[in-house]
């Protein structure tokens, strides 16, 4: 298998800042504090700070595994050179599948946050199909495309994320963290599995690898931001506790959102309305991100060309956004998401970090 990339559509080691910032960070940065504080309470900021250690390994394991190869080869040709041609390529398909899905939850996320929060009453077929068309204006241009999209994204979502938090410094409650340690380990765990959903996405480093240039540079970045992006989530789920009792945080749907209510201006009364349209950008990169990495999967394993799978892909996106209205399927496709990406992360990665090394020490053997 040749994953043989042009010079012309490599990038610089920094760009994958936004790139992952874009995969890690999605809209359930607007969320996921009430998800967290269901098992472990206001303890759950630890959950926060356990999955970004381990996220840290997982990155260093992932490009062990791909400097493992001088021919700068993506986890599809990895998986047909471990594995044989038959069970990589089922392996690559469920890769290519994962992608696909992580893009759907990342899409209707985003359109029930427009549903809920600014048009309650309009079809939103028509508003898909727009963001369908920009998607696919995005991912048939091409990785760099895809890359220049994630770098507004990521700038548009700073600009949103970390000022929204100042306007609520004066109103915390520091005393809503205390006691510090009144949850068992158990709970901690099952609040870290809840957040690591979060993270979920970071993954498409193993198919843009060798879209890299001089990619081993680039090491330095990823684990500066899975470092960036757990402080971020830390923040924010600090602030939010110290701003919300737990009783009142039970009742909110969306506490990053409900956070902005505070704000209040001369031109813009609903502050959040403006926060949710400057996170499309970020929205958009990221589905782009998934869908590319499904896209590229596709053509490396089946040899079809990127345009057409994703045609079929966002046609799929379309189909299931339209057929899909029962909240409880959703739900149950997230949940069901979310556990594959656990096994993913935390059980494919490190099998085949220790298939590398076994074949690595082979190889030494064999010199010797």
């Amino acid at each position: 298998m040749n994953n043989a990339v042009d010079e012309k559509h490599l990038i610089s080691p920094f760009l994958i800042v936004p790139l992952m910032y874009v995969s890690m960070v999605g809209v359930g940065v607007l969320n996921f504090q009430r998800e967290l504080a269901e098992h472990a309470g206001y303890n759950a900021y630890i959950s926060v700070v356990i999955v970004g250690i381990s996220i840290h390994l997982i990155v260093w394991m992932i490009y062990k595994i791909l400097r493992s190869n001088p021919e700068g080869l993506d986890i599809t040709a990895i998986n047909h050179t471990y594995f044989g041609k038959i069970a990589g390529s089922i392996i690559n398909f469920a890769i290519v599948l994962y992608f696909f899905f992580g893009a759907y939850i990342e899409f209707k996320a985003y359109i029930e946050v427009i549903q809920v929060w600014m048009f309650p009453s309009m079809k939103i077929l028509p508003i898909s199909t727009i963001l369908m068309l920009l998607i696919y204006y995005t991912v048939s241009g091409g990785f760099r495309s895809v890359t220049g999209l994630s770098f507004l994204g990521f700038l548009m979502s700073l600009i949103f994320i970390i000022p929204e938090n100042l306007p609520v410094l004066p109103y915390l409650h520091p005393q809503n963290l205390m006691p510090l340690f009144n949850h068992s380990a158990s709970d901690i765990l099952l609040s870290s599995k809840s957040m690591i959903y979060q993270f979920l996405g970071f993954e498409a480093l193993l198919l843009f690898y060798p879209f890299i240039k001089s990619p081993a540079k680039s090491q330095k970045w990823a684990h500066l931001m899975v470092i960036f992006v757990t402080l971020l989530y830390l923040m924010i789920i600090i602030i939010t506790f110290m701003y919300f009792s737990e009783g009142q945080l039970r009742q909110i749907s969306w506490p990053t959102l409900n956070m902005l209510k505070i704000i209040e201006g001369p031109v813009f009364q609903r502050v959040e309305y403006l926060a949710i349209s400057l996170w499309l950008l970020k929205n958009l990169s990221g589905i782009s991100l998934s869908l590319w990495a499904a896209c590229r999967g596709m053509k490396n394993v089946f040899r079809i060309k990127p345009r057409a799978s994703l045609l079929a892909f966002l046609v799929g996106i379309l189909i299931l956004d339209y057929f899909l209205k029962d909240r409880s399927i959703y739900r149950w496709i997230s949940e069901f998401y979310s556990d594959v990406g656990l096994y993913f992360i935390y059980g494919y990665i490190p099998i085949m970090f220790v298939v590398t090394q076994i074949r690595k020490m082979g190889r030494r053997i064999a010199i010797e």
